[in-house]
């Protein structure tokens, strides 16, 4: 059956904060910091939602957030050495997570895409985000640039996460 990418139903929300706990726990985050077994913070509510169905289940899932100043992204002292964006809305394009066993068909790239263009359609003229090094590596290849070690997450102890942007017409 063919994946489908759709915005995620408000009802579904749950399902995904706990797929997301569960593909981060297979690849060996502690599951103590996902003590009921789903992951979700504030700025979730904020966000938009996406996920990939395979018939009902979620097998891919990614989110983005748009902010008007970087002082009003989560960690904005992350972005501290960024040089000052252009004039519009900062896209924050997140949590990008593909089950195990749906990896290698694309599903990633296709999220990606789907956040890039959210970000064109709401006017963003930078994206930012902070990236696990295999992200990273990927967002390198799409034009992101790589500003450098991002905070550490205290639930991600062994992932060096980097703090990226794109240009969205240029790069940075």
């Amino acid at each position: 059956m063919e994946q489908r990418i759709v915005l995620c139903d408000p009802d579904r929300l749950k399902d995904l904060f706990e797929f997301r706990a569960r593909v981060w726990i297979g690849e060996g985050v502690d599951p103590l910091a996902f003590p009921d077994g789903a992951w979700s913070d504030a700025a979730d509510a904020h966000r938009i939602h996406w996920t990939v169905l395979d018939d009902r289940r979620i097998v891919g899932a990614a989110s983005t957030c748009f902010h008007a100043t970087l002082a009003e992204v989560e960690e904005p002292e992350a972005y501290i050495l960024l040089p000052t964006p252009p004039a519009g809305v900062i896209a924050v394009p997140a949590r990008v997570v593909v089950d195990p066993a749906y990896r290698g068909r694309g599903i990633a790239a296709a999220l990606l895409d789907t956040q890039d263009q959210a970000a064109r359609d709401a006017g963003a003229g930078l994206a930012v985000r902070q990236a696990s090094p295999a992200m990273a590596r990927i967002l390198e290849r799409r034009g992101w640039r790589d500003h450098g070690p991002a905070p550490a997450d205290p639930r991600f102890p062994t992932t060096a996460f980097r703090v990226m942007s794109l240009l969205l017409d240029g790069a940075l």
